[in-house]
């Protein structure tokens, strides 16, 4: 009789705590379970596609004509620039070191011109007074001096607009009216010329959109029809399309979005949309969109 009493509470105890598992393991599941927002579609026959965001202008992965380690940063993330604004400069302390031994150079050059200068005066005044006081061959070396004094100033100073107008390359500058879309720039950082390394990229203010039609619809595809594009998860969120152009080049599919009748070698046709209006949410270079092109069947 004890025995079945032990048997019985224990079954009793085991049953309970399955139940309470399963229960906990259920409310869990549904807690954790989201509806999927679905999208109303907008056409009745359409191409479904994927569109990438893109600035108007394309990026800009801004470069320079000289290497140099980054001495100032006047731009950050998001920023609007305007074209011509100062981005960052780059340390031109060589630069001024080698300008400033020219100038140096120069004050020498100019006190020698003005001495053969005022040597060529006197030698004129003096076979002014008479032609026997200076020969041809002392008047012609003073008058070659003064020449040579001249030149070499004027070569130098050359030389020195030269060195000025390759200090301005380290400063560089916003070549668009746009917005920083990206920023690596450090002071201190060495900036190669060579080699930016996406270290800043601006953009214009407006947005493309960059769809991927698969080659299997490639024939569907009419420019002119109507196009409307959602942000993933958001369905209320759309935006309209227009159609720019087409580049007449098929590629392989990067982005595989995991369909039935996708493999691994889908290639893809390039299409690029202009927003038509400054979407009522935000938009972000990069931010993949859910795209639908009416088509007539």
């Amino acid at each position: 009789m004890k025995k079945f009493t032990i048997f019985t509470v224990v079954a009793v105890i085991g049953f309970t705590l399955a139940f309470v598992g399963v229960y906990i393991n259920d409310k869990v599941e549904n807690g954790d379970t989201q509806t999927i927002p679905t999208i109303k579609l907008p056409f009745n026959s359409f191409i479904a596609a994927t569109g990438i965001v893109e600035s108007g202008s394309k990026n800009i992965v801004i470069g320079s004509l000289v290497s140099g380690v980054i001495k100032e940063i006047f731009i950050k993330n998001a920023q609007t620039v305007h074209k011509g604004q100062l981005l960052f400069t780059l340390d031109d302390s060589d630069m001024q070191t080698q300008i400033a031994l020219l100038e140096a150079k120069k004050e020498v050059l100019l006190a020698q011109l003005q001495a053969t200068k005022e040597q060529l005066k006197l030698v004129k005044e003096f076979s002014k007074l008479s032609n026997g006081m200076v020969t041809a061959e002392k008047f012609k070396a003073k008058e070659d001096a003064y020449k040579l004094a001249k030149a070499s100033l004027q070569s130098l100073e050359k030389q020195i607009k030269i060195l000025q107008a390759k200090k301005e390359q380290y400063k560089i500058y916003a070549p668009i009216d746009g917005v920083v879309l990206h920023s690596r720039l450090t002071v201190g950082s060495y900036f190669d010329k060579n080699n930016p390394k996406n270290s800043l990229i601006l953009g214009s203010n407006t947005h493309n959109l960059n769809v991927s039609i698969n080659e299997y619809d490639i024939a569907r595809l009419q420019k002119d029809m109507p196009a409307i594009a959602y942000v993933r998860g958001r369905p209320k969120l759309r935006v309209a399309l227009q159609y720019l152009y087409t580049i007449p080049f098929v590629t392989p599919k990067r982005d595989l979005t995991g369909s039935s009748t996708e493999k691994t070698d889908t290639r893809v046709l390039h299409v690029v949309y202009a927003i038509n209006k400054k979407a009522p949410f935000a938009l972000f270079v990069g931010e993949q969109l859910d795209v639908f092109i009416k088509t007539d069947k």
